[in-house]
């Protein structure tokens, strides 16, 4: 289960980003929606896929001991803390890739424990 809702906030950031790139880009982006993302959504997001990062890697390793799952999810949450302090431009692709990278890390976490 905890892997379940750390796919689905991981998704939720991804989505989150894509449709923002979409918006703005396609020009049908508004100041406020913007300036709305950049103040809450990602500090929001952050902090919710940090609390369930640690809700269910730690755990999950103590019980199977493999590396790969926590060492993704720590990539994943560097890449989504550093997305915060760049430009705008690489901000999207930054986020987008670290958010896959926290679902292929729940992936497998999740596919450890169950064999």
């Amino acid at each position: 289960m905890r892997d379940k809702i750390g796919i689905l906030f991981s998704s939720l950031c991804v989505f989150h980003c894509l449709i923002t790139f979409l918006l703005i880009y396609g020009g049908i982006g508004s100041v406020a929606y913007i300036t709305l993302s950049e103040e809450y959504v990602h500090p929001i997001l952050l902090v919710i896929i940090l609390i369930v990062g640690m809700y269910a890697f730690p755990p999950a390793f103590r019980k199977h001991k493999s590396i790969l799952p926590m060492s993704l999810a720590f990539i994943g949450i560097a890449g989504l803390i550093s997305a915060l302090f760049i430009s705008e431009n690489l901000e999207v692709a930054i986020t987008t890739i670290s958010g896959l990278i926290l679902v292929i890390a729940h992936n497998i976490n999740r596919r450890i424990l169950i064999s």
